[in-house]
């Protein structure tokens, strides 16, 4: 998708805090509890192609994204002839749609990170529209309905493309020049590997991982991957009760671990400093064999390989990656889903709900075409230009689970912490205990049990 993710750079702790006090005095109010809406009901979904001559809808969507929905927008006001308002919000756009939201300028429909803890401020105060039983659901592709837009087992965002994932993105020519015949199986085969690319002493190769310390958001990757089983095991729902913590063992050894890849010397050794950019040119150039990255980072190295499938698909390759395993971590993105508001005007929030079926169903073959996108639908196929680790990313959902953004109540600054360990400022110890606290402090002011 032609846009940058913001999946990693989340919007910090004490935006978060300021956002729940602004809501109507607190993310906890039990308001959305209140809402009875039968979206069962006939008519509740209405039929994509309806006319809505005289309609006008309003859709938010930040800078970044404001391009993927043109095109969508263009053909629902020609076969429905209502009109629709896309207003780019500037950066940060989650802080800036929060503030304005509050203070009663509600758009109809926004792109929004359909993860647990980007929804919770909007459930509490029950501004979204409930989104289940929509007619096109049946038609996802395994794991790509639950990957995201759900609070509390109610859909409130829809997902208009394939989540991000956490995984590992390797460069094929590093790997072959290493003796490395496949890829690994489990966290200890990775390190494994990289030993193997360490001391094979490529011509060219830097390092066997890089790091972009420098960008900080993508820091939190490695320790999030290796989280996959623990996650499966109910790590998150005991957190969210406060009945386990970001400083207990699980926690704590997913950062140790990541501290002793730096150790090992298995990073760049700019890894404090070193920008995001930079990770991406050391995959494409073959500067470092792996890097654990999310789509954004995979589409600005497509960017350098001008798109090119055939030189893409020759050199960069993905493969998901866990603690004792292959479980893909979900990390969906501020693009990869709607959110339709309740706005108090029933015609305008059915006709919201409509394109949302329009874009889904009607025209989303014209819409994963001129995106080049991978299809969330399994009616709809993938274009056969779009590069195979992109692919293999998407088709890695159908065994994942949720990040600590999509799982856990609130979203702490992990990435920060990290990032200040890999320079040396934090201990790991440090980073749990200051992620733990920041957690607690959000989920405290959304008013949730147990803190």
């Amino acid at each position: 998708m032609k846009s940058t993710s913001i999946a990693g750079k989340t919007i910090r702790v004490a935006a978060v805090i300021a956002a729940c006090a602004m809501m109507l005095g607190a993310c906890g109010n039990p308001a959305a509890s209140q809402d009875a809406t039968d979206t069962s009901a006939a008519g509740y979904w209405p039929k994509p192609t309806a006319d809505l001559k005289g309609t006008q809808l309003t859709f938010w969507t930040s800078p970044q994204a404001k391009n993927i929905p043109t095109q969508v927008i263009k053909d629902f006001e020609k076969t429905t002839h209502a009109k629709i308002n896309l207003v780019t919000i500037p950066e940060v756009y989650e802080n800036n749609a929060q503030t304005k939201i509050t203070t009663g300028d509600v758009p109809d429909m926004a792109f929004w990170q359909p993860t647990r803890s980007m929804l919770a401020g909007f459930v509490a105060q029950n501004k979204l529209q409930k989104l289940d039983n929509a007619p096109f659901i049946k038609n996802y592709r395994k794991g790509m309905a639950d990957s995201g837009g759900l609070y509390n087992k109610t859909r409130y965002a829809v997902m208009v493309s394939a989540p991000s994932t956490i995984g590992v993105y390797y460069n094929k020519d590093v790997f072959s020049q290493a003796g490395l015949t496949s890829v690994p199986d489990n966290w200890d085969e990775l390190v494994a590997d990289a030993q193997k690319i360490k001391n094979a002493h490529v011509d060219g190769v830097q390092s066997p991982l890089f790091e972009m310390g420098g960008s900080q958001w993508g820091t939190q990757w490695a320790v999030q991957a290796q989280l996959a089983e623990a996650t499966r095991a109910g790590f998150y729902t005991r957190l969210n009760k406060n009945e386990e913590k970001l400083t207990g063992r699980t926690f704590m050894t997913a950062i140790e671990n990541y501290k002793k890849l730096f150790s090992e010397g298995l990073y760049n050794t700019d890894a404090g400093s070193a920008k995001d950019t930079e990770q991406e040119s050391a995959l494409w150039s073959g500067k470092t064999g792996m890097i654990f990255g999310n789509a954004s980072q995979f589409l600005a190295i497509a960017a350098l390989a001008n798109d090119n499938k055939q030189a893409i698909d020759k050199k960069i390759g993905y493969f998901p990656i866990s603690s004792k395993g292959t479980i893909t971590t979900l990390i969906p993105d501020g693009s990869s889903g709607i959110v339709a508001f309740r706005t108090g005007d029933s015609t305008k929030e059915a006709a919201a709900r409509q394109f949302i079926n329009f874009w889904m169903s009607t025209d989303y073959k014209n819409f994963v075409q001129q995106q080049n996108i991978v299809s969330a639908l399994k009616t709809v196929s993938t274009p056969a230009t779009v590069p195979q680790a992109a692919i293999d990313a998407s088709n890695s959902i159908a065994n994942s689970v949720g990040s600590l953004q999509s799982e856990a109540i609130a979203n702490p600054d992990l990435y920060v912490n990290l990032a200040n360990m890999v320079n040396g400022t934090m201990t790991p110890e440090q980073v749990a205990k200051t992620t733990q606290d920041q957690f607690a402090q959000v989920a405290k002011a959304q008013g949730a049990q147990g803190f």
